[in-house]
């Protein structure tokens, strides 16, 4: 009885201590734990002189290109006097076509006059001698102009035989081979290079700070090192609605450097002016709209603001819409800085 007792107690002594450890969890679940305050960095927007840079990329082109186009498709190439990279001359000939079909032609053609020529002589003199109507000599005279007209037709043919060069350059292209038939299309492309021109597209927000005659500084990857001094020839008057863009075209000595089809980007500067700016730092991109925020401190806590940014330099970024002068930046980067976070400020 005795040990039944001391058993019993043991037993309630430790359901009573379950029981009072079940009660503390209880307790301390239901208190709200205490929010972290976070010591943060802020700055205000700060004034500055900035440049009004511009800058693109650009594939490099001929300032003047010609497609040689054959007179007469069709005809058999015999030979090819050319080849990609050669230097030619305007009137140079390039390629020679097959004649056979335009001899053949141009002797029946030269036939065809010389009889009309010794009619119409013949005629002319027997209407003088009133022995043939005027209408018989009208005939033959006009037989005679027929002639004429295709045998000078079928000479001017046959010169088209031979493909030239309509002006001096360089063989960019080189589109066909002996054997093949002329084609109705280019069968060389001709570059001139003395100069060449940077095409690329201009941001619609730069496009009033450029202009023609504009200085522009290109740096080209295949020449790495050199900077080009180039000016600005053409921008398009329009802005592509699907890119936001505008055409820019630069036009620079290619110095037998900078050839057509290389990478360039080119840098214009603008002017100066002021500009309200923020360090980079204290700007961020909002996960999954990309859109461009900073966080303000105001009333002990950080609240989410999105703003729009401009241009960059030395290490600031332009700020054109959603801070007011005056209004402090948090610029500390941290994880545990969210919308509504209580922080405790101290200053630069």
């Amino acid at each position: 009885m005795k040990k039944t007792l001391v058993l019993l107690l043991i037993v309630a002594v430790f359901a009573g201590l379950i029981a009072f450890r079940g009660y503390q969890q209880k307790q301390v679940g239901s208190l709200v734990p205490e929010e972290e305050t976070v010591r943060v960095e802020v700055v205000t927007l700060k004034e500055m002189d900035l440049s009004d840079v511009v800058e693109f990329s650009a594939t490099i082109e001929p300032e003047e290109q010609s497609a040689v186009v054959p007179k007469v498709p069709g005809r058999t190439v015999l030979e090819v006097f050319v080849s990609e990279g050669d230097k030619v001359k305007e009137g140079q000939p390039l390629a020679s076509l097959d004649t056979s079909l335009i001899r053949q032609q141009l002797e029946e053609a030269r036939t065809f006059y010389e009889t009309a020529a010794a009619d119409n002589k013949r005629y002319q003199a027997l209407y003088e001698e009133e022995v043939v109507s005027r209408q018989v000599a009208d005939q033959a005279r006009a037989r005679y102009t027929q002639a004429r007209s295709a045998w000078e037709q079928a000479r001017i043919m046959s010169g088209y035989h031979t493909v030239t060069a309509p002006t001096e350059g360089v063989i960019a292209r080189r589109l066909i081979d002996p054997g093949d038939s002329a084609p109705q299309g280019p069968a060389f492309l001709i570059f001139r290079q003395e100069k060449v021109k940077a095409v690329g597209s201009v941001p619609e927000r730069n496009y009033h700070a450029v202009r023609p005659g504009q200085r522009v500084v290109l740096s080209v990857d295949a020449v790495p090192g050199r900077h080009f001094e180039a000016e600005i020839t053409r921008i398009s008057p329009v802005i592509d609605p699907v890119t936001r863009t505008a055409k820019i075209e630069v036009t620079l000595p290619s110095e037998g450097l900078v050839l057509p089809g290389m990478f360039a980007r080119a840098t214009i500067t603008a002017g100066e002016r002021k500009a309200s700016m923020l360090p980079l730092e204290a700007v961020s991109r909002l996960a999954g709209t990309g859109e461009t925020v900073c966080y303000v401190a105001e009333g002990g806590q950080a609240f989410l603001r999105i703003i729009s940014t401009g241009l960059e330099q030395e290490g600031f970024v332009e700020v054109t819409e959603g801070l007011e002068p005056g209004e402090e930046v948090i610029t500390t980067r941290s994880r545990n800085i969210k919308d509504g976070t209580r922080i405790e400020v101290y200053r630069r």
